[in-house]
């Protein structure tokens, strides 16, 4: 039988307290990497659903009416097109904003070059908004990782005042249907950025935005979700949703005008 010494007692009650933290330390980091792990996973799992805390259709129907008939005497002088032009340049700006963005605060020199890759966005961007009437247009600045983290909050609160200025030039209704489309913007340019991480869009927004616009839930719900698969499928299935969108707008000109279908 082996018997303890006092010394030996102390040596093992100094190397006792050690251990029992690195225990510690190790079993609190792997619970946060599990919830992390899960948050993730479900994030996820909500974004291939497009959950929402509420359903926007009904949700915002009252308001949509409202805002539909502010906006009918305006919109039956716009052009047939209007429309359509209005949702290209919210798409061209939330795509450059998160593209971009993504970058930070770089020189001027180094951020040319970055742009090389969406020198099209840009064009579109510009030419969209001079034919708007807005011009001039720019996505939203990055300075900063907070910058960034809130760029969804950022385009609703409008720093820039491009949301303002295309209710000014066209409705209350043309306004929503912009940052509609600037939301739409911003997730497909997250899918087209390298990563293994699902993007998840702004699901919530989106369903408002696009039931305050006036567009029916058939067409804003496959914007407000990524389908399973690669990620090459959701680039694809999420670009099909939008070239749908943009031909109903064809297709069926604002409230008020005279080519509105029945």
């Amino acid at each position: 039988m082996t018997t303890l010494t006092p010394e030996t007692t102390r040596h093992h009650a100094r190397w006792r307290e050690p251990r029992r933290f690195l225990l510690a330390t190790v079993a609190i980091t792997l619970l946060y990497l599990g919830i992390q792990a899960f948050w993730m996973w479900g994030a996820a799992e909500l974004a291939h659903v497009g959950w929402t805390v509420n359903d926007p259709a009904r949700t915002y129907a009252y308001e949509a009416a409202e805002i539909a008939e502010k906006s009918r005497e305006r919109e039956a002088a716009l052009d047939p097109h209007f429309p359509q032009h209005v949702f290209q340049l919210g798409f061209e700006y939330g795509y450059l904003s998160q593209w971009l963005g993504g970058y930070g605060q770089q020189p001027a020199e180094i951020m040319e070059q970055l742009s090389r890759p969406v020198e099209a966005h840009i064009r579109r961007l510009d030419e969209t908004a001079k034919l708007l009437g807005v011009a001039p247009v720019s996505r939203l600045p990055v300075r900063t990782a907070a910058d960034f983290s809130g760029l969804t909050q950022r385009i609703e609160i409008d720093p820039e005042g491009v949301a303002g200025r295309i209710e000014q030039v066209g409705s209350p209704r043309l306004r929503h249907l912009f940052l509609l489309a600037a939301h739409v913007g911003t997730m497909m340019a997250a899918l087209d950025s390298p990563g293994d991480m699902t993007p998840i869009p702004a699901t919530q927004l989106i369903g408002m935005h696009a039931t305050l616009a006036g567009i029916r839930e058939a067409l804003w719900r496959p914007l407000s979700l990524v389908s399973r698969g690669s990620r090459e499928t959701m680039q694809s299935d999420y670009q099909a949703a939008i070239a749908h969108l943009e031909i109903a707008l064809v297709d069926t000109p604002a409230p008020g005008n005279a080519r509105q279908t029945q």
